[in-house]
């Protein structure tokens, strides 16, 4: 199922504590829908900008005078379980599941995709694989002048070497990288093999594009092609949409200082991005 990217400095958990309030339990109404609506508004600023006690402050707010909102249930199940707080996670995901059970299971498989997608390191060896499993290179960026840059190039060299220790296995390429099939038939990789999805400009779209072209090619999983820097938040957004990541086949850039699993407290771009795989409006009018 295909769920419906932002880069910044890592920010320390906080120890604020949001509440849940049940959804079964009546509540008379303590703020008009302009003040809910600013109270969401306030709270994904905070998620946004790093402030997660600010965040979630709002959205226990919000909770106390829509207690069935269901975006204020996701985010609040969310951004505590960034916060390390399993218990406020675990108290929204079954008050969503009072309000929207199939939402509840995204969200929850959506928090298992980011534990698991984090543990999927960088590694520069190409691995023989099955034919039901798809290579996606991410060629997200602005295109170099003159070619591609210096970078994108490695991936490329990845991605071919990868190619070639598992040539039945199909390529997805997204992002908005022009040339990129016409690299790859010239080091001998076969057209048919390539599928362009050329529409996404950030890794977020990335990962929606791409399950959505794993899906469509009926493929059991995928082995991500990116750099060293970015392949846990890659591998995440395309869990989160809904895609199993392998494994990846990285270039060789930065690799031991992104060796390590990043603890909870430096995984906020994880966590923005996997909001915005799920939907999560950033703002409501």
């Amino acid at each position: 199922m295909v769920a419906a990217a932002a880069i910044g400095m890592s920010t320390g958990a906080v120890a604020m504590v949001p509440t849940v309030i049940s959804p079964t339990i009546a509540v008379m109404p303590t703020a008009s829908a302009g003040d809910v609506t600013g109270m969401y508004n306030a709270a994904q600023l905070g998620f946004r900008t790093g402030d997660i006690g600010t965040g979630l402050n709002a959205l226990r707010r919000l909770l106390a005078a829509n207690p069935r909102d269901a975006d204020a249930l996701a985010l609040q199940a969310l951004w505590s379980d960034y916060n390390a707080d399993r218990a406020t996670t675990q108290a929204a995901v079954n008050a969503l599941q009072s309000v929207d059970p199939a939402r509840a299971a995204v969200i929850s498989r959506a928090l298992t995709a980011v534990d698991t997608g984090v543990l999927v390191g960088p590694d520069p060896v190409p691995r023989l694989l099955s034919p039901s499993t798809g290579i996606v290179l991410i060629g997200v960026g602005p295109p170099a002048a003159g070619g591609f840059d210096g970078e994108m190039t490695a991936r490329l060299v990845a991605a071919w070497l990868q190619a070639v220790a598992a040539p039945r296995s199909p390529i997805i390429v997204v992002g908005n990288k022009p040339g990129i099939r016409e690299w790859l038939t010239a080091k001998a990789i076969a057209s048919s093999m390539i599928h362009v999805e050329p529409r996404a400009t950030t890794l977020v779209q990335s990962a929606l594009l791409g399950a959505a072209k794993a899906a469509e090619l009926r493929l059991r999983d995928v082995v991500l092609v990116t750099s060293p820097d970015q392949v846990r938040r890659a591998a995440v957004d395309f869990q989160v949409a809904g895609v199993k990541v392998a494994r990846a086949t990285t270039t060789i850039t930065d690799l031991f200082a992104h060796v390590a699993v990043p603890a909870k407290v430096d995984q906020w771009d994880i966590y923005l991005d996997a909001s915005r795989v799920l939907g999560l409006p950033d703002t409501r009018g």
